[in-house]
């Protein structure tokens, strides 16, 4: 469809790619979705070599990557902005996106993944939210099959080994800890207003309250063993908050 609208080539379920769909939502930009099913031909062929989903087709480039797609949305549409104007504020904002991408938001796929691989009819019903319902059942069926062929090239390309997932779930309690140490008390990451370091944290950890706000039919909550260590934990109330007063409504067509 050529009507000049940025296109979103998505995994519906990623915390990656929520980040992206939602700074376009945040700034109110008309777009459209394609979301894809791990493992099927076009999403494996998006994914080729060190490319990966979430993709936006904007003014007839491709721009991979969920923090340059937010840089190139800033550029593109900088109202209402997701980066600070003040400089050091701007520093801190766009460090502590990298910190949550790096620090957390792998880790949250990691040890979700993990956790999921013990109830396969679970995990394939994460993986096919937002599919219709006939192409969702074929697509379960597809992927119960090749199982075991789409768990090997995941932890091949993503470490999904237990050495790995034992790092991860204490990287997410640092992530955790560092949320509360940055907003000290406060509503925000940085500053007084909402940027590109709260959405990034709340996105990327979603998982972790499985907000309702979450625009797309999750399945139920899974209980996660995990979990239960940092479940009182004030940074969860703060990422169920964030997502309550700034996920808004989609502006998809």
């Amino acid at each position: 469809m050529s009507d000049g609208l940025p296109v979103l080539w998505q995994y519906s379920f990623s915390n990656y790619n929520e980040k992206a769909r939602w700074a376009l939502d945040f700034k109110g930009v008309p777009h459209r979705r394609r979301s894809l099913m791990p493992g099927w031909p076009r999403s494996l062929w998006m994914s080729r070599g060190d490319r990966t989903l979430p993709v936006v087709d904007l003014d007839g480039r491709r721009v991979m990557d969920s923090t340059r797609i937010i840089a190139a949305l800033e550029q593109r549409f900088p109202e209402p902005a997701l980066y600070p104007q003040e400089a050091e504020e701007r520093r801190r904002a766009l460090e502590l996106e990298d910190f949550f991408d790096e620090h957390t938001g792998h880790d949250m796929r990691r040890v979700g993944f993990w956790e999921a691989r013990g109830d396969l009819p679970y995990a394939l019903r994460f993986m096919t939210t937002d599919q219709p319902r006939i192409a969702a059942a074929v697509a379960r069926v597809g992927l119960r099959a090749t199982f075991p062929l789409v768990w090997r090239y995941m932890s091949a390309r993503y470490a999904f080994d237990e050495e790995a997932v034992a790092r991860s779930r204490e990287t997410l309690q640092r992530g955790l800890d560092r949320i509360e140490a940055e907003r000290d008390g406060g509503d925000y990451l940085v500053g007084q207003s909402f940027t590109v370091a709260d959405l990034t944290a709340a996105a990327l950890l979603y998982p972790l309250v499985w907000p309702p706000e979450f625009p797309y039919g999750l399945p139920e909550s899974p209980r996660w063993d995990f979990m239960e260590p940092i479940r009182g934990h004030p940074a969860l109330d703060w990422i169920g908050e964030t997502w309550r007063r700034h996920r808004g409504s989609s502006a998809a067509v």
